[in-house]
C-alpha cells in the first residue's frame, strides 16, 4: 500500500536524491485500493517529462501531466488558426498590430498544497512573471533601492543570475524575445504585451502547451529561501488535477482540484503510469492494470481484437513530421540533384507499412495535416519512388554516405534505428554506399555546438504544439537556427525566411496560407529535408471510460472524463 508523502521542500528534494541511488533496489509501490476503485490510471512513459514545460526540450514528446496541472491564457482550436481563451477572458489586438491587451478571467486560484498555500488570486503579475520568466526579461521580480534591505536585495540579485542560466528551448526556438518587446500589467486583470513588429503567431505560442502560467507569490516564497529550483520541481499551477504523489520513473498521482475554477473533475484520482514501454503498455492495459494507454506498439495493435467490445482506439492527425535531413556543410550534400535522387530512392510507402503499421501517411509536403494550412490544394513537387531513375543519376558517383540516426524513441518514430537500416538499404539499391552510427541526443547537441557534426544525411522529426506554421518551419530550417539541434541540415534561404516573416505581417489565414504554401515549395524545391511520414496520435483506453479526446499534440484533458459511477 502507497504511503502519502508529506511535500516539504528540503525533505522532498533529500528523498529525491536518496531515491536515485535506491531505484535498482526498491520495487514501485502499489497503487492504492482508493484509485482502483475511484480513479482512473494512464500508461504512459517519461521521455521528455518535465514537471515545468517552459524547460522542457522543444519538438519532444511533453507528458500528460503538466496538461492538468496548469492553465495557459489561451487554448488552441482543432484545425483551426483561432485561439480560445481560457485564463484569458478576452484580449484585443491594436490597430496596427503590435499591441495585444488581454484581460483576465477573475476569481482563478491556484494550488493549496503541503509545500505552497497562495494567499491570492491569480492576478496580471502571474502572467507578468511567468511571461517574463521565459523571455529572460528582468522584471520577474521587483527592483530594490540599494539602501533596501541587504538580503532581500542579494535574493534578487541570485534570482536574476539563476535565470540566465535557466533554457527555455521551445521559446527560444520559435525566437520568441525577439518577437515580444515587453510585457506591463495595466490593472490587476489586464495585462498588455507589446511587440516589436505585427506578428500573427504571438497567441498560438501562448496557447501552446509550453506557455503555463506559474504563481508569481510561489516563486517568490522559494526565492526568499534561496530555493527557487523547486518552482520547477513541485509545481503550483491553477489546473483541474494538482500534484498527490511521485515516484521517480514510475508514477505520478494526481488528486482533484477542489478549487477549480472551472467545471469539476468527475474522476477524483488519476494515476500517471510512466514505468513501460510500449509493449508493456499493452501488456498492462490487457491485464486491466490501466484504463488508457498511449503511443501503444503499432505492430501488435492486431491483439486489441481480442477484447472485443471492451476497448476503444481514438486516433487524430499529429503535428508532427518524420524526415530525413541532408547536412548542407557536407561537399556531397551540396548537390541539389543528389539530394532529390536520394529522395526518389527511399521508399516511403515500405516505412509506412514497417515501421508504423499504417498509423501513418507519407508526407508529402512539410506542414503536417493537422495544421491549419496543412490541407491547402496546392501542387506541390513530389519526389515518388522511383528506384531506377535514382540509380541512372547516383550510380556513377560511387557515394560514400555517413547518416546518423538518434537511437531515442520518439512519437514521430517508433523505430529510429529500423527506419536509418531500411533507407540505407535503398540506398545500396541505387549504388550509394551508406555508412550508419546511432548517436545520443547529447551527442548530437555536443558536436553541434563544437561544430563538428560530420553526418552527411540525420534521420530525426520534429513535434509542435502549435497549430500554427511558424512553429513548425521556423524552428527547422531558418538560418538563425543553423547549428542548432532544431535545424539539422543547416540550410540557409534568405527568400524562405523572408516568406515566414512577411506571413506574419497578416491576420487573414488565407493570406498567411499562401505564403507558407510559397515557403514549402521553395523546401521542395531546393530539399534541406525530406519529408517521410506523419504519424497519428492514438491511444486505446477501456470501452467504460467516456469522453476520451485527443489533440494533435497528444495530450489529453482528464477534466472532461468520466468512468462509470464515480465514488465521492
Amino acid at each position: 500500500m502507497l504511503n502519502t508523502f508529506a511535500f516539504r521542500p528540503c525533505r522532498f528534494l533529500l528523498w529525491l536524491c536518496l531515491l536515485s541511488a535506491t531505484t535498482m533496489a526498491l520495487a514501485a509501490p502499489k497503487v492504492p485500493q482508493i484509485i482502483t476503485n475511484n480513479g482512473l490510471i494512464y500508461c504512459t512513459n517519461a521521455s521528455g517529462f518535465s514537471f515545468n514545460p517552459q524547460t522542457a526540450d522543444a519538438g519532444t514528446s511533453m507528458n500528460v501531466v503538466t496538461e492538468q496541472i496548469y492553465n495557459k491564457l489561451f487554448e488552441p482550436t482543432h484545425n483551426s488558426a483561432a485561439i480560445q481563451p481560457s485564463l484569458a477572458q478576452s484580449y484585443t489586438l491594436s490597430p496596427n498590430g503590435k499591441i495585444i491587451t488581454i484581460h483576465l478571467r477573475k476569481g482563478v486560484q491556484f494550488h493549496h498544497t503541503p509545500w505552497f498555500t497562495p494567499t491570492r488570486a491569480l492576478n496580471a503579475d502571474d502572467v507578468v512573471f511567468s511571461l517574463n520568466r521565459v523571455l529572460g526579461h528582468n522584471t520577474s521580480l521587483p527592483e530594490f533601492a540599494p539602501d533596501s534591505n541587504e538580503k532581500i536585495n542579494r535574493q534578487y540579485q541570485i534570482y536574476h543570475e539563476l535565470a540566465k542560466k535557466s533554457r527555455f528551448p521551445y521559446f527560444e526556438s520559435v525566437k520568441l524575445s525577439e518577437k515580444i518587446k515587453q510585457i506591463t500589467s495595466l490593472d490587476p486583470y489586464t495585462v498588455q504585451i507589446e511587440l516589436f513588429a505585427p506578428d500573427a503567431s504571438v497567441l498560438s505560442h501562448l496557447a501552446s502547451q509550453y506557455a503555463v502560467i506559474l504563481s508569481q507569490e510561489y516563486a517568490l516564497q522559494l526565492n526568499a529561501d534561496d530555493n527557487l529550483s523547486q518552482l520547477d520541481e513541485l509545481p503550483v499551477g491553477t489546473g483541474a488535477y494538482q500534484l498527490k504523489d511521485y515516484f521517480r520513473s514510475q508514477y505520478i498521482r494526481l488528486q482533484r482540484n477542489p478549487h477549480y475554477w472551472g467545471k469539476k473533475a468527475a474522476i477524483p484520482h488519476i494515476v500517471i503510469d510512466l514505468s513501460t514501454d510500449r509493449m508493456g503498455r499493452l501488456a498492462k492495459f490487457f491485464n486491466d492494470e490501466c484504463q488508457i494507454a498511449n503511443y501503444p506498439d503499432p505492430s501488435q495493435l492486431g491483439l486489441l481484437k481480442q477484447r472485443g467490445e471492451r476497448f476503444q482506439m481514438t486516433m487524430t492527425d499529429g503535428m508532427n513530421l518524420a524526415y530525413l535531413a541532408f547536412n548542407f556543410l557536407r561537399p556531397a550534400m551540396q548537390d541539389v540533384n543528389v539530394r532529390r535522387a536520394i529522395a526518389q530512392a527511399i521508399n516511403r510507402e515500405r516505412i509506412i507499412q514497417h515501421i508504423y503499421y499504417d498509423t501513418a501517411t507519407i508526407a508529402n509536403r512539410i506542414i503536417p495535416p493537422a495544421s491549419w494550412a496543412g490541407h491547402d490544394n496546392r501542387r506541390y513537387q513530389d519526389y515518388p519512388y522511383d528506384p531506377q531513375q535514382a540509380k541512372a543519376l547516383l550510380q556513377d558517383k560511387k557515394l560514400k554516405l555517413e547518416m546518423w540516426v538518434i537511437d531515442q524513441e520518439q512519437v514521430y518514430n517508433p523505430s529510429p534505428i529500423k527506419m536509418a537500416e531500411m533507407i540505407k538499404s535503398d540506398l545500396a539499391k541505387v549504388g550509394v554506399s551508406v555508412k550508419l552510427r546511432s548517436v545520443s541526443r547529447n551527442f548530437l547537441m555536443h558536436n553541434l555546438n563544437n561544430k563538428t557534426e560530420d553526418y552527411d544525411l540525420i534521420v530525426s522529426g520534429w513535434l509542435s504544439s502549435s497549430l500554427d506554421p511558424d512553429s513548425f518551419l521556423r524552428p527547422l530550417l531558418t538560418c538563425n537556427t543553423t547549428n542548432e539541434i532544431t535545424n539539422l541540415s543547416n540550410w540557409c534561404s534568405h527568400k524562405f525566411d523572408n516568406l515566414l516573416d512577411l506571413a506574419l505581417m497578416s491576420n487573414n489565414t488565407e493570406l498567411r496560407n499562401a505564403d507558407y504554401a510559397l515557403a514549402q515549395q521553395e523546401i521542395l524545391t531546393e530539399l534541406p529535408i525530406f519529408p517521410i511520414a506523419n504519424i497519428k496520435r492514438l491511444l486505446i483506453s477501456d470501452a467504460n471510460v467516456r469522453g476520451v479526446e485527443i489533440t494533435p499534440f497528444g495530450n489529453i484533458h482528464f477534466g472532461k472524463l468520466s468512468m462509470g459511477e464515480q465514488k465521492e
